[in-house]
C-alpha cells in the first residue's frame, strides 16, 4: 500500500501524484483542501515520501503497478500529475483511460529520447551528475545521508515541508525512476493509446528549467490538447502559484 492523504468532499476525486523527490507534501503545504468542498486523494509515489521503498530497478512498469492497485477502487478521477508524477500520470491513463475523467500535467518532461534529455541537463549547473548514472547514485547517498541536514537552510525559496521531504527516498528510487521513466521511457506510444478526444490539459512554465517548455508544445500541436501557459516559475507552477493552478484543475473537472 502506498502511503497517502485523503480529504474527503462532494466532488469527483481529484489524485495527485507528486515529482521526483517529492510527496503529498508537495501539495499540501501551499494549499490547505480541508478548507474546500473538494474530494482529494494526494499520494507517495513508490519509493518516495512515505511509501515503501524496496531496493529494485524502478521502471514504469513497477510504479503503475503500485498505482493501480492504489486507485483500483475509483472512477471518473481527474487525475493530476507534477514532473515525474505526470509522465506516470500519462501512462496510467494509456492504460486505464476508464477510470480517468480528465488529465492535467504539470511539467512533463518529455525531451524526446534520451540523447536530448542529456543535452538539455548537461547544459544545466552540475549537469555532469545528472547525466552520469555514478554520479548520481553517489549525490544520492550525500543528500541522503549528510546535506539532508542542511537542505532547509540552504533552499529558502521552497515551502519547509518540500524540502525536508527531499531526502525521503532511497538510492535505487531515486536514480532508477530517473533513468527508466524519464531518461529511457518514451511516453509518444502512451499518447498514441489515449481515446480520441481524451481532454488532456498540461500546465507548464515558458522558462520551465526541468522540462523544456517547446517540447510540450509540440506534444500539445500535435494531439490536440490544452495548454496553460505560465511564466516566470520554472519547473514548480504548483508551488508558485496554486490558486491558478487549482483554478485550472477544477476547470476541467466538467469538461
Amino acid at each position: 500500500m502506498l502511503n497517502s492523504v485523503s480529504f474527503p468532499g462532494s466532488t469527483p476525486k481529484f489524485v495527485l501524484l507528486h515529482g521526483l523527490g517529492g510527496s503529498t507534501r508537495y501539495w499540501t503545504s501551499v494549499m490547505d483542501f480541508s478548507m474546500c468542498d473538494q474530494n482529494v486523494l494526494a499520494i507517495d509515489l513508490l519509493g518516495f515520501g512515505d511509501s515503501p521503498k524496496p531496493y529494485f530497478q524502478y521502471s514504469m512498469e513497477k510504479h503503475l503497478q503500485a498505482l493501480a492497485l492504489e486507485l483500483d477502487e475509483l472512477e471518473d478521477i481527474v487525475l493530476v500529475g507534477h514532473s515525474l508524477g505526470a509522465m506516470l500520470a500519462l501512462a496510467y491513463v494509456s492504460r486505464y483511460p476508464q477510470k480517468v475523467r480528465n488529465l492535467i500535467l504539470i511539467g512533463l518532461p518529455y525531451f524526446g529520447d534520451m540523447q536530448r534529455a542529456r543535452q538539455w541537463f548537461a547544459r544545466r549547473s552540475g549537469g555532469w551528475i545528472y547525466t552520469n548514472y555514478a554520479a548520481m547514485l553517489v549525490a544520492c547517498i550525500f543528500t541522503r545521508r549528510i546535506a539532508s541536514y542542511f537542505l532547509p537552510f540552504f533552499i529558502k525559496s521552497y515551502p519547509k515541508e518540500v524540502v525536508q521531504d527531499l531526502v525521503k527516498h532511497n538510492i535505487m528510487s531515486s536514480t532508477t525512476s530517473l533513468w527508466n521513466v524519464l531518461y529511457q521511457y518514451d511516453p509518444i506510444p502512451d499518447c498514441e493509446r489515449l481515446p480520441k478526444g481524451f481532454n488532456v490539459t498540461c500546465i507548464h512554465s515558458e522558462d520551465d528549467d526541468l522540462a523544456p517548455f517547446h517540447y510540450v508544445k509540440q506534444l500539445v500541436q500535435t494531439y490536440g490538447w490544452s495548454l496553460e501557459r505560465f511564466n516566470g516559475v520554472q519547473h514548480h507552477p504548483w508551488l508558485r502559484n496554486p490558486d491558478r493552478c487549482w483554478s485550472i484543475i477544477c476547470g476541467e473537472q466538467g469538461s
